[in-house]
């Protein structure tokens, strides 16, 4: 167990500056150490902005830094599976941005090096710890809208040819299009409700001949709690939307994943709204959770092996699109896109 946690990032752009990195300075018991970043120059600048002590241009160097005894890894996913397998036989406990990895196979490896060599895991599935999902699962817990029997999901995204040179849409770095780094967030929070899926299928298609990953993806489900349901995602929709509506035998629940921070329940009661205020630094419960767990004192809530469900339904959805998903298809974009 640690008391003190002293965080080495690997990666630090400019939303690590500005956003989730200062949450690791804001939990108590927690700071940041280290930076490192391929361009020396720019880790320094990172670290003077977060009050790091040490700069690094290679994972080496920072792993071997004693002062160092937890890894932030805030990489594009496809440098994801080499950078934790080398904090795992390092021996530093680790917590990964989502998307977890490129795939299915490379988060299993992750999960099966960490557990082999005793080091902790912890995936930035971060809902999970914010007050408005933690009380959604309180109230399907408590079935105020008696069994759940449905749950379906829509959301759209506004297609913007900035992102299109980003590593967003480069398979080899991303692992997918637009939606393989939004959807984490949106299986999870099924699984988190709901539990593991029975069975999942899910159709992934190509409208926009600017890139090659896909756009436009629906899935259908059904988990072991006999929950079935929809999701679609469109990203290159004309406006945003963002809702997830699940029917229970006594009432329907109405909220956002990603957006509104409203939950809305309709039971023969009448119609209820609960408001929740998003946290400045929307990471911060995450982060006090990992730390804390670290320390001995919580149970994680989400651990390499809690996230690796979501990794493994994303991969049964997509598959057909890459022409299987267990190699390194993002090396073969021929076969992509046959179905």
């Amino acid at each position: 167990m640690l008391s003190e946690v002293k965080w080495g990032f690997i990666g630090c752009g400019s939303v690590v500056e500005t956003k989730s990195g200062m949450a690791f300075n804001n939990v108590k018991n927690s700071s940041v150490h280290a930076i490192m970043r391929r361009d020396l120059r720019k880790s320094k600048a990172s670290a003077q902005k977060l009050n790091a002590k040490c700069a690094y241009d290679n994972v080496t160097d920072l792993l071997n830094n004693e002062d160092v005894n937890a890894i932030y890894i805030a990489t594009p996913p496809g440098l994801h599976y080499e950078q934790a397998m080398a904090c795992a036989r390092a021996g530093k406990p680790t917590y990964i941005e989502k998307p977890f990895a490129r795939s299915f196979s490379e988060s299993r490896e992750i999960v099966k090096c960490f557990e082999m060599n005793a080091v902790p895991l912890f995936i930035g599935h971060y809902r999970r710890a914010l007050p408005k999902f933690r009380k959604l699962k309180e109230l399907i817990d408590k079935k105020v809208i008696g069994e759940v029997c449905e749950a379906d999901f829509r959301l759209e995204r506004v297609y913007s040819e900035n992102d299109v040179n980003k590593w967003l849409y480069n398979p080899i770095m991303s692992g997918g299009g637009k939606f393989f780094d939004i959807a984490p967030h949106t299986i999870d929070i099924l699984v988190y409700l709901f539990g593991d899926f029975k069975t999942v299928t899910g159709l992934a298609v190509n409208n926009n001949k600017a890139y090659m990953v896909e756009d436009i993806v629906t899935m259908n489900f059904q988990t072991y709690t006999d929950v079935i349901g929809t999701a679609n995602f469109n990203t290159i929709s004309n406006k945003k939307r963002d809702e997830m509506l699940i029917t229970g035998s006594k009432g329907q629940i109405i909220f956002s994943i990603h957006g509104s921070n409203d939950i809305t329940i309709k039971t023969v009661k009448g119609t209820e709204y609960l408001t929740f205020e998003t946290p400045q630094l929307i990471e911060e419960p995450m982060i006090r959770n990992v730390v804390e767990a670290l320390r001995g004192n919580e149970k994680p809530l989400c651990s390499g092996r809690d996230a690796l469900e979501t990794t493994r339904v994303i991969d049964i959805i997509l598959d057909k699109y890459y022409g299987g998903r267990s190699d390194d298809f993002w090396n073969r974009p021929n076969s992509w896109n046959q179905q």
